[in-house]
């Protein structure tokens, strides 16, 4: 029971990290059309000729936490998975110890 708390425990946190870093993703977003607009409206700055600065721009700002926030989630949603199924889990048994040569003979001799 305490295992199955642990497991929700854990993904709310990621839900509500990767929510805190779509909301960044927004509010950065924002911020970044608004630089590029402005530096654009005073012509500072042209598109032609800047693609790669001005895309680079929005990558290095916004779009890798877009990235985080979707791998956070994804974990969030795994742990969330792990929680749901975890009472129907089944145990992996230990191999027997196979130790004279002829239940080894039988066993191959089984598989084929």
């Amino acid at each position: 029971m305490i295992q199955k708390n642990i497991y929700l425990f854990f993904s709310i946190i990621l839900f509500v990290i990767a929510g805190i870093l779509a909301a960044y993703t927004v509010w950065s977003f924002i911020y970044c059309a608004d630089t590029i607009g402005q530096y654009m409206a005073t012509g500072q700055l042209s598109f032609r000729g800047n693609e790669f600065d001005i895309i680079n721009f929005y990558m290095s700002t916004c779009a890798q936490y877009v990235v985080f926030a979707l791998l956070l989630a994804a974990a969030g949603l795994v742990l969330l998975k792990e929680q749901t199924t975890l009472p129907g889990r089944k145990e992996i048994s230990p191999v027997k110890n196979r130790e004279n040569k002829t239940d080894l003979d039988e066993w191959f001799s089984e598989t084929k």
